[in-house]
């Protein structure tokens, strides 16, 4: 039978930048790390694992107008866009800021000692932003038992009303149970990240913290090797030019 195309990003090739108080593991290219194999997926450009000791702080730069999803593992962490007052984002919330280009997100560690864990994903957006959005999302581990739960859905007309040109499903699931998952079309991408555990995704041995991306697929088998094992997806629309952006091609290929 033949494989579905795809690409995997392994977790012990990620790129790293870490100091006495914090630590970033890093899926593609960010900051000062850079491989010719790590390029996005798509309109996915960041998938950072990251943690911040007691009291600390990190900064991230935005270049490109996008939708920064922050997911906290361990611990709550602050997160401020600009000068805008900080909000703090808890276990079993996700939080979509969507962002001008040349932006600043800070994000801060509130705890006196303990770490905290948090992925900081990045979806480059398909229209130019001019102002700053934030969209919270709630849900509970209970939820997630042996299914991929959408946490922000793909269904075409509910996701229009939230204007993101992606879908994210959680999924927390004991070993051998199977999920297929359902993509919109065969031109969206999807990418899975392991949270937790290890799992085959279409004949693909996938261990912890590695990346799938996947394309030209309707639909993806999932299967959990190991007991609490905790998947992200993340379904990608295909991009869509703006008006703009067409004018300019149109021009080019007079």
């Amino acid at each position: 039978m033949k494989q579905t195309p795809g690409k995997i990003f392994l977790a012990d090739q990620r790129g790293t930048t870490a100091t006495s108080k914090s630590r970033s593991y890093h899926t593609f290219n960010f900051g000062h790390y850079y491989q010719a194999h790590k390029q996005p997926v798509g309109n996915l450009y960041l998938m950072n694992e990251e943690m911040l000791a007691g009291r600390q702080s990190t900064t991230l730069q935005v270049e490109q107008a996008s939708h920064i999803i922050v997911i906290p593992l361990t611990g709550a962490v602050r997160v401020q866009v600009g000068t805008e007052t900080p909000t703090p984002i808890d276990v079993e919330e996700v939080q979509v800021n969507t962002l001008p280009a040349h932006s600043t997100v800070h994000f801060q560690n509130s705890y006196e000692a303990d770490f905290i864990q948090f992925l900081l994903i990045g979806v480059k957006a398909d229209l130019p932003v001019e102002t700053v959005s934030s969209q919270l999302f709630r849900f509970g581990f209970q939820d997630l038992e042996n299914q991929l739960t959408q946490i922000i859905p793909a269904d075409q007309e509910q996701n229009a009303n939230l204007n993101l040109p992606f879908a994210l499903s959680l999924g927390k699931f004991d070993g051998r149970q199977e999920v297929v998952y359902s993509l919109q079309n065969q031109k969206a991408q999807f990418f899975a990240f392991v949270i937790s555990g290890a799992f085959e995704a279409e004949g693909r041995l996938l261990h912890e913290k590695d990346g799938l991306a996947l394309w030209d697929t309707t639909a993806v088998e999932l299967e959990a090797l190991s007991h609490n094992a905790l998947i992200l997806v993340l379904q990608l629309a295909e991009p869509v030019a703006h008006p703009l952006q067409q004018e300019r091609l149109g021009a080019n290929t007079r």
